[in-house]
């Protein structure tokens, strides 16, 4: 099967940008890992991830489950696609602040596929309870700088007003180290219309809280024998 830069792969490099990596191992084994959450993450792999992934390469990977550190995991050694995903300067190892948005996605109009696939991993929907309403607020972290710095871009770019910011986060490591982090912020509920017009989400937990927040916020309904005045 031959490899292309359509929609699916943007989701997918995206995905990976947020919890993917590429590993070589001392035998040269080239092998795709993208991980998740024990708990609440295998609706997601097994209605988004893999699907992605058999579409890419014509193979039904299985999810591995890890009780011992609460997380699933999707690895599979593929040397054409490790070197696809590869070829537009995926680091491979540890990714730390390497990544960035590479200028292909751009001229192909697939950004915004990218960052779909992006907050599927490391994007969140707050809601904050101020007085009884719901405060919506759509976050991402990451530690690669230029990557975060892009898409806040693009977003204000296609009209969704948020902001980049740093902050700090502790290395869990068992010493006081602190290691840099950045955050996008999308706050309010017309910015969140905006995303959700614009980019979305495509992991059902996120999906979920969408609609917990849209069933919150409706206005109630009347009663038979009550009146609105």
């Amino acid at each position: 099967m031959a490899l292309k830069l359509n929609k699916n792969f943007a989701i997918l490099y995206g995905i990976m940008l947020g919890d993917g990596c590429l590993s070589l191992t001392s035998k040269n084994k080239k092998i795709v890992f993208i991980a998740g959450s024990l708990r609440d993450d295998i609706p997601f792999f097994e209605k988004v991830v893999k699907p992605i992934i058999k579409n890419q390469i014509d193979k039904d990977i299985p999810i591995r489950y890890k009780p011992e550190t609460g997380s699933i995991q999707l690895n599979f050694v593929k040397n054409n696609f490790f070197d696809f995903i590869h070829s537009f300067g995926f680091p491979i190892g540890k990714k730390g602040n390497q990544l960035f948005i590479p200028k292909v996605f751009y001229e192909r109009n697939l950004v915004k596929y990218l960052i779909i696939g992006f907050f599927a991993t490391d994007g969140s929907l707050v809601l904050t309870d101020n007085n009884g309403t719901l405060y919506p607020r759509v976050e991402a972290n990451g530690i690669a700088k230029v990557l975060i710095k892009e898409i806040s871009d693009y977003l204000n770019l296609v009209g969704i007003k948020c902001n980049c910011y740093q902050a700090k986060r502790r290395v869990q490591t068992g010493y006081p180290n602190r290691q840099e982090q950045y955050r996008i912020q999308i706050n309010g509920k017309e910015n969140l219309k905006k995303f959700i017009k614009e980019i979305g989400f495509i992991n059902p937990k996120q999906i979920e809280r969408l609609n917990y927040y849209y069933k919150k916020m409706a206005p109630p309904r009347l009663e038979l024998g009550t009146s609105s005045l």
